[in-house]
């Protein structure tokens, strides 16, 4: 029979591959075609394939040519659901309450989510996240190539190996078949969640997911979410009448789940028994609702449980990598609004800042620099120079804007600005300016909030209203659907946020305190970042001594060191800690040096006037990480490397080669197994020795 127009439509809504379905009914060259014209748009791109297929096949155009060709690629399901539409017509419309939930889900949707004033930019324009499909059977060696390219901030190479995931491939297999279970996973702050509610919102405005009668968003951090025992449990809101809610569900469990999707947001912020033992669980697993497709967003550290619970061959796995360097360049110019001049300088400043560069692949903090850097240029002040120091910047920013709007701020202001300061070390403040002491003591108090939810990985923070000031830096998350039994969940504006907030409550402490801490922490790695901004804030590498901190030798360093004595940002500083040391060594073996390390490592090189040996061994060195360590401090590193041994650094390559081939000053220098690059950085080093300053230095090759 041929199939008609009306449902032609029908079947753009059906799960298939439109490209491998099309090749056999049309040819390849029309594919082409219609792939071309129609752009980013997969779902136009089938419905034109169908509609053609239609047009030019005439009679020829029937079901059963439509089901053969899914059959032989083994699209059975759809081929079953073209074969009931031939016999039974177009499906019964759904029941109205379901039509009712459907449109409140809808309208919830296209509510632009509300969160902190932060950053202030055009709510109108957007940036793409990046996204690819995550492979669980990836080649070992491939997995450790991208995990370093992400690291180098190389997403392009990253993208070359997975493939690209566009918002209308969600849900769908390569062999264009329905998945039981999407996995998206990505860092804390990168976008899972604006991931999850950009479904929702798609599906709202009929862009994606035809086929879905329900698109249902959870938040897993919300509390009435939390308390779910079944299924009723998790399609409710608060005014839905108990007539339709009970309709709703008797509709979705008489057809298991078929044509619903379960967005779960934030699997990773329920307990480790929750994730593995209760009713999430069970639907991810399939045992209830079998037929349900779950979207579930997760960090990468909880995916170990989650994973075992899905089919992994009925199971889709995206990455959320946020921002590439494009992405970073198209939001400078939509925040800046196009001011070249502004822009330029931007450029300019993160090009010779790798460790600010760093930051902006994850969205917020992309924000939340440009805004920084912005209001610094207004007020002619230098932008920050360290991590510690944008953060610095962003919290007094933050607080000021508090004080500004809020109505006690006139009665904070005749309050001593040190009256809730420690008396006992007030240059650990000192940085907040004229911040009032109330204000501060407020502060403090989501300094203590902070740290300790760091020191438990929490993210989520759940209190009754007016527990505590949050200051701006703190969100509240009001219940999605349902109102809460009278606590609220809050969280910090970003993880980073939250880890320099940990910093300075440890900051507040006696010195004795904070010694201890470094000694018991640095090595934990929730507690990275919260060790590098207490440097920042405390110098801390003058109070603690090294050798009381880390088991090494007096001629050994580690890289986290070199960090902290980057955040400490003092010169004199570097060459206290490096005094009495005849020759500073550096060893490493197998472990990962991005472009920050080199940058911070060249900065402490070149402060320390000590001679220093590098042995690199197999540290993934790139071009990129080479520059870094010859434009830091004007390339006065090398001035004080008397040896660096590259062994097995095969990303080396002819970027890093060439950077310190040309570099004009003097080093002894040993390289090892440099692959195709060693002939042309030894010529270069060759022709350079008439300009180097002390050219009767011994070289050994």
């Amino acid at each position: 029979m041929e199939c008609t127009e009306e449902h032609i439509y029908t079947i753009t809504g059906y799960d298939f591959d439109w490209r491998r379905v099309g090749r056999r009914l049309l040819g390849n060259q029309k594919i082409t075609d219609i792939n071309r014209e129609f752009g980013d748009s997969e779902g136009e791109k089938r419905e034109k394939m169908l509609l053609e297929w239609k047009r030019t096949k005439a009679r020829s155009a029937t079901y059963g040519a439509l089901v053969k060709v899914l059959r032989d690629l083994e699209n059975n399901a759809t081929a079953d659901r073209v074969e009931a539409l031939e016999k039974n017509g177009i499906p019964q419309a759904v029941p109205l309450d379901v039509s009712q939930y459907a449109e409140y889900l809808m309208a919830v949707y296209k509510r632009i989510p509300t969160g902190a004033q932060w950053p202030t930019v055009d709510v109108q324009s957007y940036v793409n996240l990046a996204t690819v499909e995550s492979i669980r059977d990836f080649p070992n060696e491939k997995k450790d190539y991208c995990t370093i390219a992400l690291m180098h901030s190389k997403m392009e190479e990253v993208k070359k190996l997975k493939k690209t995931i566009g918002i209308d491939e969600v849900g769908l297999l390569e062999n264009g078949q329905k998945a039981s279970c999407i996995i998206v996973e990505g860092i804390p702050g990168i976008g899972k969640s604006t991931f999850s509610w950009h479904v929702g919102v798609c599906w709202a405005q009929k862009k994606i997911l035809h086929d879905y009668h329900l698109v249902v968003l959870l938040r897993l951090r919300d509390e009435s979410v939390q308390r779910a025992t079944c299924v009723s449990d998790l399609f409710c809101y608060k005014e839905q009448p108990k007539q339709e809610h009970e309709a709703v569900i008797d509709w979705i469990r008489s057809r298991g789940g078929d044509g619903v999707m379960l967005v779960l947001d934030g699997y990773d912020e329920l307990s480790s028994h929750v994730q593995t033992s209760s009713i999430f669980a069970d639907i991810i697993k399939g045992e209830t609702l079998p037929k349900m497709t779950v979207l579930v967003s997760s960090r990468a550290s909880a995916n170990q449980n989650l994973c075992k619970l899905c089919n992994p061959q009925r199971c889709q796995y995206i990455e959320v990598l946020g921002f590439g360097k494009e992405e970073i360049v198209q939001y400078i110019d939509v925040a800046l609004k196009h001011n070249k001049e502004l822009r330029n300088q931007l450029m300019s400043y993160i090009e010779h800042h790798p460790h600010i560069h760093g930051l902006m692949y994850c969205p917020l903090n992309c924000a939340i620099i440009v805004q920084i850097f912005r209001d610094q240029m207004k007020m002619r002040n230098q932008p920050p120079q360290t991590h510690t120091e944008v953060y610095q910047v962003l919290i007094k920013t933050v607080l000021k804007r508090h004080e500004k709007n809020t109505v006690k701020s006139q009665a904070a202001k005749s309050t001593s600005t040190t009256s809730s300061r420690p008396n006992w070390d007030p240059p650990t403040l000192l940085w907040l300016g004229d911040v009032s002491g109330e204000t501060i003591s407020q502060l403090l108090v989501l300094a203590k909030l902070a740290y300790d939810g760091t020191k438990e990985d929490r993210l989520i923070f759940y209190g009754q209203g007016g527990t505590f000031q949050t200051l701006g830096l703190l969100q509240e998350v009001p219940e999605l659907y349902l109102e809460s039994s009278g606590s609220s969940s809050y969280h910090f504006l970003h993880k980073t946020v939250q880890e320099f907030m940990a910093a300075l409550h440890v900051s507040s402490l006696p010195p004795g305190a904070r010694a201890k801490l470094v000694r018991t922490s640095f090595h934990e790695s929730n507690m990275t970042m919260v060790v590098r901004f207490m440097a920042g804030l405390t110098k801390f590498p003058s109070q603690v001594g090294m050798q009381n901190i880390l088991p090494l030798t007096a001629r050994d360093l580690c890289v986290e060191f070199i960090h902290w004595l980057f955040e400490a940002h003092d010169p004199d500083l570097v060459q206290k800690c490096m005094v009495d040391k005849e020759c500073m060594l550096l060893q490493l073996n197998s472990k990962y040096l991005d472009p920050f390390d080199c940058y911070a490592l060249g900065y402490v090189i070149a402060n320390s006037r000590q001679p220093w040996v590098l042995i690199l061994y197999k540290c993934s060195i790139n071009g990129e990480c080479m520059k870094m360590l010859t434009v830091v401090e004007k390339g006065r590193a090398f001035h004080y490397i008397k040896m660096i041994d590259l062994e097995g650094n095969d990303t080396l390559g002819d970027e890093g080669a060439i950077a310190l081939g040309e570099h004009e000053y003097t080093f002894h220098s040993m390289f090892y197994e440099l692959g195709q690059s060693r002939r042309k950085m030894i010529s270069l080093l060759t022709r350079n020795i008439s300009k180097l300053a002390n050219p009767g230095g011994a070289w050994e090759m």
